[in-house]
């Protein structure tokens, strides 16, 4: 006496696109630009060098497994309070990065707040239109 058994069988072929458009969903929706990831970082260290829980850059570097280099640079991105404002609400739709970290670099050749401001202006024009929200006040101070 022989027992039949029905057995469903998925093609390949209909997980893997399953799969890829998952993962092509999550591309398309908007996330934090890495430079608003970068300086939220940066704001979030000061802070705790403030609270006390590291005892300076050196001390950082090494729980987060940085070089001392590289956590100067990212330290470094703490620009006008106006333009990290603009920098935290950047969006990166699909495509590239609206704004590198070369380009906040450029703004970074002056530490007179103004001169930032004039600077971060001069960098957004070519790149306004790769951005979600940007709501530039370009106020110092309030």
């Amino acid at each position: 006496m022989s027992k039949i058994e029905k057995i469903a069988f998925r093609p390949r072929h209909r997980r893997q696109a399953t799969r890829r458009a998952e993962r092509e969903e999550g591309l398309r929706t908007p996330h934090p630009a890495r430079v608003a990831r970068l300086l939220a970082l940066a704001r979030d260290i000061e802070a705790r060098i403030e609270a006390g829980e590291f005892r300076d850059y050196a001390d950082v570097a090494r729980a987060h497994g940085l070089t001392r280099a590289r956590l100067t640079q990212v330290m470094n991105l703490l620009l006008a309070p106006p333009i990290q404002e603009d920098v935290l609400h950047l969006e990166v739709l699909p495509g590239r990065e609206p704004i590198s970290e070369q380009d906040l670099r450029r703004v970074l050749q002056s530490l007179v707040w103004e001169e930032q401001v004039a600077m971060w202006r001069t960098v957004l024009e070519p790149i306004s239109k790769k951005v979600r929200r940007l709501d530039f006040s370009g106020k110092i101070g309030g």
